[in-house]
Formats: C-alpha cells, structure tokens, sequence
C-alpha cells in the first residue's frame, strides 16, 4: 500500500492490488484442479475462497471508507464510473458466495462435477473483470489523487487503513499481501508494524513466517533487523 523507491510516488492501490490478483489467480487455479470426488480438496478450495471473498469485500469496505472521500473530492469526475465497476465487482462476489454454497452442499461424483466446473469458470470471469478495475484505479484514479495530494497525505491514508484492520483480520490480508509483494515492500510493511504492541507485531511477524518461502523469509527478517 505504498512507495518504497523515493523517486516513485506514494500509490495507496499497489500492495493491496498485488494482492488481490495472488489471491485470485490462486483460487482460480485451485478449482480448476481440484477433483470432484475429492470431499477434502472441495472443503479445502471452499474455505481457501471464502479467506479470499473476505479478502475482496474487506478491501471494498477499506474504499468506501478511506478512499472514495478522496475521489469525491479530487476527482468527482472518476467516481460514478468507479461506483458501478465497484457495485458489479460486489454482485459477482454475491453470486460467487451463493454458487460456493451450493458447491459445498453437494454430493460426491455426478452431482458435484457440474457444479465444480461452472464454479472454476465463474471465478475465472469473474478474475478476468476484476483485472479491468484494479487497472482502472491504477491509471486513472491514483494518478488523480497523486496530482491532488502529497506522498506524506497519501501514505497517511495507507496507515490509516492499516490501523483500522484488526489484527487477525490483517493476518489474513498478510496471507494474500505479503507473497505477492516485492523484498522492498516486505521489509516496508513488517518494519511499520513494529510500531505495535509486541504481541501483535509477533501475529503479524508469524503471518509472514508461514507464507513466505524460507529464504525470502529470512531475507525480510535479517533486513529488519530480527534474524
């Protein structure tokens, strides 16, 4: 959710956007090769969408709440376009939720496959349009609030946001956050949270352990200066 490069301005959108395209490749990915007889593979794809349909519908609360405030005032011009790109986003996720709850009640085999495989193409539909937006917030509208704001204004809205997520709730966003992110951005994000209290900075610490590779881990942990 930020800039490391000094030369480079503050963008609110970018962590967060690296994020959600993980998250959706992921999923996307494991329906497709997750089999329709397999009743923990199905428990498994389920609850790995439902981590990211929480992911979804936080981030969307995050911009009704910090962000779109920001575009009614330094670019009204943007926001009717972004609130129905933002309220289709919601449907599809709605519709997804109730496809997923048809999928989770199913039966083993015949029943199941059909099910599997629209729900597999649905996610990828859905990913394929989510690409539009994210895209479009990334051109149009936070080149639009950089021209409006300083990067100091900008990377408040980004701690602000931080902030305003309870901690197991951000250890879910770090699963998605933190793989998806560059060494830069790891080390920006862990280095911020040290500011909180040393039971919650060990959750999200942990969050990070456990997603990242070994190595990538170590490498964020020696540059903050824990390893």
């Amino acid at each position: 959710m930020g800039a490391t490069d000094p030369a480079a301005a503050w963008d609110v959108y970018r962590e967060i956007h690296k994020a959600m395209r993980y998250a959706l490749f992921g999923v996307t990915s494991m329906a497709g090769r997750t089999d329709a007889a397999d009743d923990a593979g199905r428990g498994a794809l389920l609850e790995e969408w439902r981590d990211v349909a929480f992911v979804l519908e936080g981030h969307h609360h995050h911009e009704d709440q910090f962000c779109d405030p920001l575009i009614a005032r330094h670019a009204p011009g943007l926001r009717d376009e972004l609130e129905a790109e933002h309220r289709l986003a919601d449907a599809g996720i709605a519709r997804l939720r109730r496809a997923a709850a048809v999928l989770a009640a199913s039966g083993p085999g015949a029943e199941r496959w059909p099910l599997l495989r629209s729900f597999h193409l649905d996610l990828a539909d859905f990913t394929a349009a989510y690409l539009t937006h994210l895209r479009y917030e990334e051109d149009r509208v936070m080149p639009a609030l950089s021209a409006a704001m300083t990067d100091e204004e900008l990377a408040e809205v980004t701690t602000a946001i931080r902030m305003s997520v309870p901690p197991p709730d951000m250890c879910t966003f770090i699963r998605y956050m933190a793989p998806a992110m560059d060494h830069s951005e790891r080390v920006d994000m862990l280095t911020g949270m040290r500011a909180a209290p040393p039971e919650i900075f060990e959750m999200f610490r942990d969050a990070i352990e456990r997603c990242l590779e070994a190595g990538d881990y170590r490498a964020v942990a020696v540059a903050c200066g824990f390893a």
